[in-house]
């Protein structure tokens, strides 16, 4: 017997509203196998607004719903322990190469002549200055938008690679022709290749914040104290020679070595991770060459005041209170470091999971003030003690230096939290002027008060400079954290969607986009104008007993007059 779907007439205009929907859903057949009914088809209810255009249910199942990402889960765990990861192995390289470099140039100092020594050393100091200069601080602008570069990761890489090396070529050339080169190199060999040193030396350093910039900051870690350990065996294996030509060797070959292999990982990176092959996110090209000048602005400053300040305590105190001054602020310059290295693998992670910023963030501030206290702790108790282990004279001179930078340090926890916050808004116009303050403070005050305090004019000076960084930046940096408590991403809570989804996936509905019908109609002849019209929307229903209501809308639905009867 033939089954034929009953004869339903087109719904009327005033009834479109009245449509239910419901699922399409594969008929099922017992094929009197079983004695069960089919089961019926629950309704789906009518949803105010669909966002997605994707029906394909391969598509749907493949790409589930894009909620936005919570603060906690595995993602936001893989996130804050590549964070973690990434600093606790900077901060053990810093440490690692700092030692090793004291005992690269103690066994120098032992192993070969003191005329080689002072040329090697001359040498190698000029060559990592100009290659700090020729990095042009693309570092920070890895570390901020390689992770949102996408497809464009590779051009991004290889261009500034080949920039900063031929820059460094134009500035070892240059430094060839104005340095006084009898007195600093010992033979033609040193000199010719002292810009491809330069080179070397640029690349070596840009690496660091480009494996910051790819999440894979230990990379760097493991790069720096590989060269460490081998230049230390070279050192050592070529002493025989004792000329100076070997000192540079032993510092230049491991590092080439070493560049060559990250280099080579971090291409193989860019290939083969899949954030890379996607489609860019960076900001307009203005806003780029904005955060360009102000990062190279910060980097510059920053620098001026380590290589001004012996100069100065050399030109009123003399050459014996500048030992004093250099070991003793040797030990404060390792803190400062430890706490620098911290904001490249915070910057870098968040620009790649933006959605985990409020998470990163209080890691990012437990690991800088944990840092700071300890070594504030360290140079209040530890440092002086030292000091004196290396000569009375050291204790005496060194101990007000390291106190007051005991206090100095917790100062600059916020002057490094903002400068991590504003690297990742991009707002760095007031850690610039607040740096080119700080920086006049402390040479200024060095300058000026020397002559009176002798080289506790220098740690008078940085605390006064860390007190006003503190006392301006405060005020900015407590608005910024009470609006990453208050909302995702340091945006205001009130701007954030209550629902805190975009919606659920399925068919378009276009209920917004068309302007709404109106529910009165024109009143009739002799109908008043006021009367109610004939339909009235439907009661909402309670939930019925039954199974379980789906979460999402089906991808396809059709209308119930649409519908034909299955036949059992």
């Amino acid at each position: 017997m033939k089954h034929r779907a009953p004869r339903i007439l087109p719904p009327k205009h005033e009834q479109l509203e009245q449509l239910r929907w419901y699922p399409v859903e594969p008929a099922r057949f017992d094929l009197g196998l079983m004695n069960s009914p089919t089961m019926p088809v629950q309704t789906v209810p009518r949803h105010n607004a669909v966002h997605s255009v994707d029906v394909s249910p391969v598509a749907v199942a493949a790409d589930p719903v894009e909620h936005s990402v919570p603060e906690t889960g595995p993602g936001s765990k893989a996130s804050d322990r590549n964070l973690a990861l990434n600093s606790m192995a900077l901060m053990l390289s810093t440490a690692i190469t700092g030692a090793l470099g004291l005992l690269f140039w103690a066994a120098a100092g032992r192993l070969y002549p003191v005329a080689e020594v002072g040329s090697a050393s001359a040498v190698i100091t000029s060559a990592v200055m100009l290659s700090t200069l020729s990095n042009l601080s693309l570092g920070s602008m890895y570390e901020r938008f390689l992770p949102i570069s996408g497809r464009l990761a590779k051009s991004f890489i290889v261009r500034g690679y080949l920039t900063v090396t031929a820059f460094a070529f134009v500035l070892g050339g240059g430094f060839l022709l104005v340095a006084p080169v009898d007195e600093m190199f010992t033979n033609t060999a040193e000199i010719v290749s002292f810009p491809f040193f330069v080179a070397v030396l640029a690349v070596f350093a840009l690496q660091d914040q480009t494996s910051s910039g790819l999440g894979v900051a230990r990379w760097a870690a493991a790069k720096n104290v590989f060269h460490a350990v081998l230049k230390f065996v070279l050192l050592l294996a070529l002493f025989s020679t004792e000329r100076s030509t070997s000192i540079i060797s032993a510092w230049a070959v491991p590092a080439v070595v070493a560049s060559i292999f990250v280099l080579r990982a971090i291409m193989k990176n860019v290939r083969t991770e899949q954030r890379y092959a996607g489609k860019p996110d960076l900001p307009p090209r203005r806003e780029m060459w904005a955060y360009f000048g102000s990062a190279y602005g910060i980097t510059a400053l920053g620098s001026l005041a380590p290589l001004l300040v012996p100069m100065i305590v050399v030109a009123t105190l003399g050459a014996e209170e500048n030992a004093y001054f250099s070991l003793t602020w040797s030990i404060v310059s390792a803190l400062y470091i430890l706490i620098s290295v911290l904001i490249g693998p915070y910057v870098a992670e968040v620009a790649a999971h933006p959605e985990q910023f409020h998470r990163l963030t209080k890691r990012f501030m437990t690991l800088v003030c944990i840092v700071a206290v300890g070594g504030s702790i360290f140079l209040a108790f530890v440092a002086p003690f030292g000091l004196g282990l290396i000569g009375q004279g050291y204790r005496d001179q060194g101990t007000i230096i390291v106190q007051l930078a005991a206090l100095t340090i917790p100062l600059s926890v916020v002057g490094s939290l903002y400068d991590g916050l504003a690297r990742v808004r991009r707002r760095m116009r007031l850690a610039v002027i607040v740096q080119v303050v700080a920086t006049s403070i402390i040479i200024g005050g060095s300058v000026a008060l020397s002559s009176s305090m002798g080289i506790a004019a220098v740690g008078w000076a940085y605390l006064a400079a860390e007190a006003f960084g503190a006392v301006v930046l405060i005020v900015p940096l407590v608005r910024w954290i009470r609006e990453m408590s208050a909302g995702r991403n340091g945006e205001s809570g009130d701007d954030q969607d209550p629902s805190g989804s975009p919606g659920p996936r399925g068919p378009i509905d276009d209920s917004d986009a068309r302007p709404p019908r109106s529910r009165h109609r024109e009143p009739r002849n002799g109908e008043p104008r006021h009367a109610e019209p004939r339909h009235r929307e439907p009661p909402r229903r309670e939930p019925q007993d039954g199974p379980p209501q789906l979460d999402e809308p089906s991808p396809r639905r059709i209308p119930v007059h649409a519908q034909h009867r299955t036949a059992p």
